[in-house]
């Protein structure tokens, strides 16, 4: 499990430098991302820490990106989101929820290319579970 394995081990590493970075390769239209700032906000809040996050999502998709930055998705989610997550991160919007302001600052949505355009380096965590499936499989 992504919040057991990964994201309690950076918050006990960050204690040196008090920062968490994330990039999130091939990030569509945001979930992934989201949902990685979710984890992380909610360990911050187990520990009482007041880490600082910052996440880049990147994509080549400027339709996915637009998408992503409006954080705004259907009430369907409700299936997929714990009704304390939809309460904590989100606002209702009519027939969508909108991630809350302060979930969507800690993320910065880039159009980029990991084929083309050099990484991002100084990261504590590269996640890329929606890349492959871009990819043709020679790439892959």
């Amino acid at each position: 499990m992504l919040s057991e394995e990964v994201i309690k081990p950076l918050f006990d590493k960050c204690a040196e430098d008090g920062s968490i970075r994330v990039w999130v390769a091939g990030c569509a239209t945001g979930e992934e991302a989201y949902s990685i700032a979710m984890l992380i906000l909610e360990e911050a809040a187990r520990r009482s820490s007041s880490v600082n996050v910052q996440i880049f999502a990147s994509d080549m998709d400027q339709g996915a990106l637009a998408v992503a930055r409006e954080g705004r998705y259907l009430k369907s989610i409700e299936e997929d989101v714990s009704d304390e997550r939809l309460r904590r991160f989100f606002i209702a919007e009519g027939i969508h929820y909108r991630i809350r302001k302060e979930v969507r600052e800690l993320i910065l949505f880039t159009n980029h290319s990991v084929l083309k355009d050099p990484p991002f380096i100084r990261v504590d965590l590269i996640s890329c579970r929606n890349l492959l499936i871009y990819l043709e499989r020679e790439l892959q």
